[in-house]
Formats: C-alpha cells, sequence, structure tokens
C-alpha cells in the first residue's frame, strides 16, 4: 500500500483563501503524483524532493487553474513537465521506472488467488523491463499517456514536439514493446 504522503508546506497561505482550497484538493493525489515523479526520475529520494516543487509550482499556479479541467489531469501534467526539465538540466539519462518490491505490491493486479498475483507480478515485471529497454525518445511519450494519462497535445508540449512525433513515437514505442514480449514469451 502507499505510504501516507504529507503535504509539503501544507496549510494557511497568503492571499484570498484559494490556496487554503488547493491544500485540500492536492493531497488526495500526492501519492500517485509520488510514483509518476519516481517513475519518470527513477529514484525515491529525488522523486521526494520533486514532489516538494511539484506542490510549490501547483499552489502557485492554482488561482489560474481552469476548474473545468480536471485537477488530476493538470497536477500530472505539471509533475511531468517538472520531471522532464529536471532529467535536461541534469543532462543525463535517468530510468523511468525502479523496479523494488514496493513497486510491484503497488502495482500488482488484484487476484482471486496468490496463482493469480504471482502471474501479474511477473507480467508487470515483464512490461516495466521492456519499458526500461526502449529508447528515451520511445519510453518518455509511453510513460507520460499511460501513466500520467496526459493527451498527444500535453506531451508534445512537454516534450517540445509535435502532435504528430507524439502519435509516431508512441507507434513506434508499442510495436518495440510488444515485439519484445513476443520475443521473450517466445523464448520461454
Amino acid at each position: 500500500m502507499d505510504e501516507a504522503v504529507e503535504t509539503p508546506l501544507a496549510g494557511p497561505g497568503p492571499g484570498d483563501g484559494r490556496t487554503d482550497d488547493f491544500d485540500e484538493r492536492f493531497q488526495p493525489h500526492a501519492a500517485a503524483l509520488e510514483r509518476l515523479c519516481r517513475q519518470l526520475l527513477g529514484d525515491r529520494d529525488a522523486a521526494r524532493d520533486a514532489l516538494q516543487e511539484v506542490y510549490l509550482r501547483a499552489r502557485q499556479g492554482f488561482p489560474g487553474y481552469d476548474r473545468q479541467r480536471p485537477l488530476r489531469a493538470w497536477l500530472n501534467a505539471v509533475a511531468a513537465h517538472h520531471c522532464i526539465d529536471r532529467l535536461r538540466r541534469e543532462s543525463r539519462e535517468q530510468r523511468l521506472f525502479l523496479p523494488t518490491s514496493e513497486d510491484d505490491a503497488e502495482l500488482a493486479e488484484p487476484g482471486p488467488s496468490p496463482l493469480a498475483r504471482l502471474m501479474g507480478a511477473e507480467r508487470r515485471a515483464r512490461l516495466t523491463e521492456a519499458v526500461e529497454a526502449l529508447p528515451p525518445r520511445h519510453r518518455a511519450p509511453i510513460v507520460l499517456r499511460y501513466h500520467a494519462e496526459l493527451s498527444y497535445e500535453e506531451i508534445a508540449a512537454r516534450l517540445g514536439i509535435t502532435r504528430a512525433q507524439v502519435g509516431t513515437l508512441l507507434f513506434r514505442g508499442r510495436r518495440r514493446l510488444r515485439e519484445r514480449l513476443a520475443d521473450e514469451e517466445h523464448d520461454r
């Protein structure tokens, strides 16, 4: 299960009360945002630091947040943008998934039996390994699309590419994933 994630700097803020509303609305998303940061940055400590920065950036931008847009999608976009900026700044490739027993427990499919849970964990581990093996240009769009649930337009904006390029990268990345998983299945 997820650990309780303490909201950094929570409490009354200056202004017209909107930041108080933000604190209450941010908290339910904190654990999922930390997981997204951990997957993008590949490190639990870096993810916790990133979560604090995401909190500050989102809190600062909250008065301008369009309330017609889902808060989860907006927060995911803020987190993904921050993590991608951080990876670019560091000028080094980070692993997008850090497989640990805790991650496997969080991501494992619930099943009616221990065997079903084990099989789900094995499938997830193979998928995680296959995603890790992708080149970074295919890996980032796949994580942003399927984990952060960003639209093609949002991914394009975050990565500084066109919508058409996002579609191409996702198509090629999914094809590589299918091929790798099929090869592994064949080798078994």
